[in-house]
């Protein structure tokens, strides 16, 4: 039988040796040999999952294995030990995917290790449900037989060239605030994670319902505020909340979760924004731009550079919301009661934000870079961040 393999399309090549890492908490016990079992079902109805990356030709290629099984990695659930999953070591050439089980006293976490080139969040999480159905199935005693699969995902650009015609751009998104003239060596990320209880995340869905807004808007809005009260001053400045977009539901017909690998573009939206506005305006004002560039076909055709004039590069912020993340299926003796996105991000210019809601709760993880930001700074903004979002839920 030949194995498949395929050249990594260029959508694709952008995001090679970049691991994508998330993880469910779980309460009550794990079991590593049924786990293992899972993997293995997954990863053979997935053949990407047992893929490697080759590299000894001119354009990388992604190739199935032959004999390969990703590695199930078992630690021990210690401090930090989320960060030592981010720590482990990651090379495509070796596989794209693995699996990591954290087990401790009735505590522990699971994490899928994922090479960007060959799943976006979505896709992720649509790959992560299907281990978790499996692992239940296996754990509950029924019989599972998945249908051995014999094809990688499709290349994203030939499915976006196939559903719309073209790459829908947002052509802004290539001239962005200046870089240093002489490359620098990376500098250490302050990172760290956000959270809602869960009355005050249903806040938040309230007033996005009442103001007519999203609660991406309105986190957006709050972010953009809360960096706009630190930068100092009191001025109207340009502002610019930059956010990925899945395309699966956004063409016909629909491309599944597994279908392609990378099925998203990331837009801007650029807002005046001054210390004296609410966070609803400003949300009003990042979800009508978005809604009006997503309904052109083409994507955001104009190329005007978008400039820092806040300095430290506060004018911008990335902001990924992968929305509201239904329950996972649930063998008996576990529950999962938290979901983790891992800061996996090796430098960045501008402050990150990566939002999730999970059990009723909203959180987000922040990325800054201390190349612009000390502790001080990055506890003002997110505590602003915090004030903004409860200020907004309680207005409703």
């Amino acid at each position: 039988m030949t194995l498949p393999e395929r050249l990594l399309n260029y959508l694709e090549l952008a995001h090679l040796d970049r691991v994508v890492i998330m993880a469910a908490e779980y309460q009550g016990d794990v079991d590593p040999e049924v786990l293992d079992e899972a993997f293995h079902l997954l990863c053979l109805e997935n053949p990407v999952l047992r893929s490697r990356i080759r590299r000894n030709t001119h354009d990388p290629v992604l190739a199935v294995a032959p004999g390969y099984r990703p590695e199930l990695i078992v630690l021990d659930d210690v401090p930090d030990v989320l960060e030592k999953i981010a720590e482990l070591p990651w090379d495509a050439t070796n596989g794209v995917a693995d699996l990591v089980l954290v087990r401790g006293d009735a505590h522990g976490f699971l994490s899928l290790r994922t090479d960007h080139s060959i799943t976006d969040a979505n896709a992720w999480l649509g790959t992560f449900r299907r281990l978790l159905w499996f692992y239940r199935a296996l754990a509950e005693g029924e019989e599972t037989t998945p249908e051995p699969g014999d094809s990688l995902p499709s290349p994203p650009a030939e499915l976006f060239h196939r559903r719309l015609g073209l790459i829908p751009y947002d052509r802004r998104l290539f001239r962005t605030a200046a870089l240093p003239d002489v490359p620098r060596d990376p500098a250490g990320l302050i990172s760290g994670r956000l959270t809602l209880g869960e009355e005050e995340t249903e806040w938040v869905k309230r007033a996005a319902r009442r103001y007519e807004t999203t609660v991406h808007g309105l986190v957006c809005g709050a972010i953009l505020l809360a960096q706009r009260v630190h930068a100092g001053g009191r001025e109207t400045a340009p502002m610019y909340s930059v956010s990925p977009v899945d395309f699966r539901q956004r063409v016909e017909p629909p491309v599944g979760l597994v279908e392609t690998t990378n099925f998203m573009m990331s837009y801007v939206a650029e807002v005046p924004v001054s210390t004296r506005m609410s966070p609803v305006l400003i949300g009003q004002a990042v979800k009508a731009q978005m809604d009006a560039v997503l309904a052109s076909p083409e994507g955001a055709r104009a190329t005007a550079p978008l400039e820092d004039s806040l300095e430290r590069n506060l004018s911008f912020a990335l902001i990924s919301n992968l929305g509201v993340i239904d329950p996972f299926p649930e063998p008996d003796g576990a529950t999962y009661t938290d979901f983790h996105i891992l800061n996996t991000v090796g430098d960045t210019y501008f402050p990150g934000y990566y939002v999730s809601t999970y059990r009723g709760r909203l959180t987000v993880l922040y990325v800054f870079t201390n190349r612009f930001f000390g502790q001080e700074d990055v506890e003002a903004i997110t505590g602003e961040l915090r004030e903004q979002l409860l200020i907004v839920g309680a207005s409703a």
